[in-house]
């Protein structure tokens, strides 16, 4: 008698077989495996927009971006404003003529417009600016005139007017000139009276 145990056939677990699909081959040919099943679709990322794009930018970029693009819109205004044109130096005055001859006027309410000899003041009548060589500068016209106690005043305002004259000459229609410095035209207030 032996001193071993008798021991039992062990068992292998069946291996499963896989077989790969095939085509059917002619005798003497071996068979060729079956293409693979359709591989899965890919679709490609959708095309962002323009705004999409600006939002996908990181926080930190778009600060970045924006702040760059700021500084440049700073930098173009201060260019702009510092730049010079060669353009002459104008300057604006302001001033009015007082019709007092209340015989000279028609009045319609607060309205008023010259009549009889002082006709050709109304709205619309000219107003020149003549530099010290006689040169016309600038040119307006008279507002509307209103009633101002016993008298038709009439204002007016007249820009562009090139500085640096020693002289100019304030006139309304070819009622005879006021002469005055440029200082006096940038004050304003100019005054003429007639109808005294």
């Amino acid at each position: 008698m032996s001193d071993t145990a008798p021991t039992r056939p062990t068992e292998s677990a069946p291996t499963p077989s896989v077989t790969e699909p095939t085509t059917s081959a002619a005798p003497g040919e071996s068979p060729t495996p079956a293409p693979p099943a359709e591989p899965p679709l890919v679709t490609p990322a959708p095309r962002r927009s323009p705004s999409e794009r600006v939002r996908a930018l990181r926080p930190v970029t778009a600060l970045a971006v924006g702040g760059v693009a700021g500084a440049a819109l700073v930098a173009l205004a201060w260019a702009g404003t510092a730049i010079d044109f060669g353009g002459p130096e104008t300057l604006t005055t302001t001033g009015g003529i007082f019709l007092s001859d209340y015989d000279g006027f028609v009045s319609t309410g607060e309205l008023c417009t010259g009549k009889g000899g002082y006709a050709d003041l109304d709205a619309g009548t000219e107003v020149t600016i003549t530099d010290a060589s006689g040169t016309v500068v600038a040119a307006d016209n008279l507002t509307t005139g209103e009633v101002v106690g016993s008298a038709c005043l009439f204002n007016f305002t007249v820009r562009d007017i090139p500085a640096g004259s020693k002289l100019y000459r304030v006139e309304v229609s070819h009622r005879g000139a006021l002469t005055k410095t440029e200082a006096e035209l940038r004050k304003g207030d100019i005054a003429f009276t007639i109808g005294d």
